[in-house]
């Protein structure tokens, strides 16, 4: 309960009166006391009672939303207790607008009845965000006593990242089926058969081997290995030092109203490094999975996060996860976390490196998996370009002209 300063001055005032009562021993002075303490004593009644019966239901159409749509909330207040209620505060504590908390206020909410309402959000940021805690707060007519309620909820609302379509990447080595062979089972076909085994129920029956079935008189399928020029890592640069993010004022006045929601401007990136980078790392997961290759992701934050390749969009749905919450806090140079998780990647697979820096361990980092039979691909989100620092032109210019010389694909993203 909180006890507001209008129960301060109406106890002056009660005080007041009774003084005068006591001087003058007047009836009109004894009424008016009488009248103020029943007041006050109906008006903490009410108060204690405001928030009696109340139910409060949230849901939403979906829990998983790409940045830069509109999320809807759907919100039922049912009033079960037999008394009309004044008002109610309803507080959001889930932050997905950008401000810490989110409120609004419904009147005069009849009793046994149902009001509903809902908000609109323009997702600006990724991230996983709790859908609460709420607050309910309500009162009493005369504005003397406040009572409030804590709505806890488990349910999660998950804001990917940004996706851009692409239509075509660099050549990739990794394209061309052949290479080592590995001893790792495939569910797919591809040119590494392993041998055959006794047909099951749910087997293909384009994998059924048709002469050995002839000859043993019983179904036989096909076993594949895994193909090592069929995988992509993305190793995505989330080292603290390495990324820039300007820091943009967040617009308390949040209209959560459908048609005002509609009228923002559309979702451009902002200035941070770290954003970009994700957002690449994402598109080109997209790319690899709709063109049927195994795509793999490791991060390199303070909780270094590694999924290994694999195909289909339910690994499609697992990165952009990761993608979705991933923070640049790592402690760790980027070039020697790389280098240890160079050493557990299959020759043949290409290695998408995602990174602000432009120096010479770089180089040593790129010929490290040339070195293991790796492909390297370097994307570079050119950190001068966000911070309006100087860099040294000659430093940028040797380092392509070194990834040139090594056929390494460079990109750069200013």
């Amino acid at each position: 309960m909180k006890v507001k300063p209008r129960f301060y001055i109406l106890s002056a005032w009660l005080g007041g009166i009774l003084t005068l009562w006591i001087i003058f021993q007047d009836d009109l002075f004894l009424q008016l006391l009488v009248l103020l303490v029943l007041l006050m004593l109906i008006s903490y009644i009410s108060a204690r009672l405001s928030l009696r019966g109340i139910i409060i239901q949230r849901s939403s159409r979906y829990h998983k939303m790409t940045i830069g749509n509109y999320f809807e909330d759907h919100f039922d207040i049912e009033n079960k207790h037999a008394f009309w209620k004044q008002w109610i505060e309803i507080c959001d504590y889930s932050g997905i607008s950008g401000n810490p908390q989110e409120i609004r206020v419904l009147t005069g909410l009849d009793a046994k009845k149902v009001r509903t309402f809902n908000t609109y959000t323009f997702l600006r940021k990724r991230g996983v965000y709790n859908l609460g805690p709420l607050k309910l707060t309500s009162g009493d007519f005369l504005g003397c006593f406040e009572f409030n309620r804590w709505v806890e909820s488990q349910k999660r609302l998950v804001v990917l990242p940004r996706i851009i379509e692409l239509d075509r990447f660099a050549h990739l080595p990794a394209y061309l089926s052949g290479g080592k062979e590995l001893k790792v089972a495939s569910l797919e076909t591809t040119p590494f058969a392993a041998g055959v085994r006794e047909y099951y129920p749910g087997d293909s029956l384009r994998r059924i081997h048709w002469p050995t079935t002839a000859r043993k008189q019983r179904l036989m399928v096909k076993e594949f290995d895994r193909d090592p020029q069929m995988n992509t890592w993305i190793i995505l640069d989330c080292e603290m030092g390495n990324h820039y993010e300007k820091q943009e004022k967040v617009n308390s006045n949040h209209p959560s109203d459908y048609w005002s929601v509609r009228q923002q401007t559309k979702y451009a990136l902002p200035c941070s490094t770290f954003e970009y980078a994700v957002t690449v790392a994402a598109s080109i997961t997209q790319f690899f999975i709709a063109h049927n290759y195994g795509v793999g992701l490791i991060t390199s934050g303070q909780q270094a996060q590694m999924i290994v390749s694999d195909h289909g969009y339910r690994q499609l749905g697992r990165i952009l996860d990761i993608l979705a919450y991933v923070q640049p806090d790592g402690n760790t140079p980027f070039t020697g976390f790389t280098g240890e998780y160079l050493k557990h990647i299959n020759r043949g697979s290409t290695v998408i490196l995602i990174s602000t820096i432009l120096d010479k361990s770089l180089l040593e980092l790129i010929d490290m998996a040339l070195a293991r039979g790796l492909r390297p691909i370097y994307i570079c989100v050119r950190k001068s370009s966000f911070s309006d620092s100087s860099s040294k032109v000659e430093d940028d210019m040797l380092i392509r002209g070194e990834m040139a010389v090594r056929s390494v694909p460079f990109f750069s993203l200013d």
